[in-house]
């Protein structure tokens, strides 16, 4: 499904002493699944990059399309459907439950949606396993659940109804290397088995750069880069705006200041490979 943002502005209280500008001018365009990561540091404006994807903002100037919607300060026709399409996880799982149960949460948006609903139970589990989850969690208060655990309900929550587009904010903050081991193969394979269009907003250079095709990096505001996952090869600028360079690249640049030429890697797996072979 498509996403272009044309020329789109967001200002929040504008004409008050409080006015704010979230967004300044922003331009780009998805055309095709994959994942792509949206990166910045704080008040970058990356998170309302998918406010505005999911229609939950409206642009002060300029249009957002997702497929055949237009977000544009007019009343969208049919809002639903497109959140329907677009699954959103926030950045704190907790603002999305209100349920007693996981098993409600999850069920939620399938009564909501009216979806397969009388395959209701059989896509609750499933959901949970996709995320690594067992059956035993529907019975729990998605309150009381540790972070990584709300994480992976929340994801399922916004899983269980087959969305086109699936956009995560900071989905990575908490979560230990296994857990984002687990996140990077379940992404590749609704990538590349489900044909779904992956938005990540994050901070984490670490994991974007292992499986990110596509590469959009904010700043105070603005979009000021695009391109493919070499843009946070360049460490000055990375630096610059407040991001940490990947670890991969920098242990690269380390070995390259001492004479060594060696290539840069996703995975570390595949960089030990190379030291081993260009070095030893």
């Amino acid at each position: 499904m498509e996403v272009k943002f044309d020329h789109v502005s967001l200002i929040i209280n504008e004409g008050t002493p409080l006015e704010k500008t979230i967004l300044n001018d922003v331009s780009f365009e998805i055309k095709n699944p994959g994942i792509y990561a949206f990166l910045g540091a704080s008040n970058s404006g990356k998170t309302a990059v998918g406010d505005l994807i999911n229609a939950l903002m409206a642009p002060t100037k300029g249009s957002v399309k997702v497929g055949k919607f237009i977000n544009d300060g007019r009343r969208i026709r049919n809002v639903n459907k497109l959140r329907f399409e677009t699954g959103y996880v926030f950045r704190n799982p907790y603002d999305m439950f209100f349920n007693k149960t996981v098993k409600e949460e999850i069920e939620f948006s399938i009564k909501y949606f009216k979806y397969k609903m009388d395959k209701m139970a059989i896509r609750t589990s499933d959901a949970l396993k996709l995320v690594g989850l067992d059956d035993s969690y529907l019975k729990l208060n998605p309150k009381i659940l540790t972070l990584v655990d709300a994480k992976k309900v929340a994801l399922a929550c916004a899983l269980v109804c087959n969305p086109s587009i699936i956009i995560l904010d900071e989905f990575t903050n908490g979560l230990n290397n296994k857990d984002k081991s687990e996140l990077l193969r379940l992404l590749r394979m609704l990538k590349n088995k489900y044909k779904k269009t992956i938005i990540l907003l994050s901070k984490d250079t670490n994991f974007c750069y292992q499986i990110v095709d596509q590469v959009y990096i904010m700043n105070l505001t603005k979009l000021v880069a695009s391109g493919k996952k070499e843009l946070l090869e360049d460490s000055d600028f990375i630096s610059r705006i407040g991001l940490e360079v990947p670890l991969i690249v920098k242990f690269v640049d380390e070995c390259r200041s001492k004479g060594h030429e060696i290539n840069y890697y996703s995975n570390i797996l595949d960089l030990l490979k190379g030291v081993y072979r260009d070095v030893f």
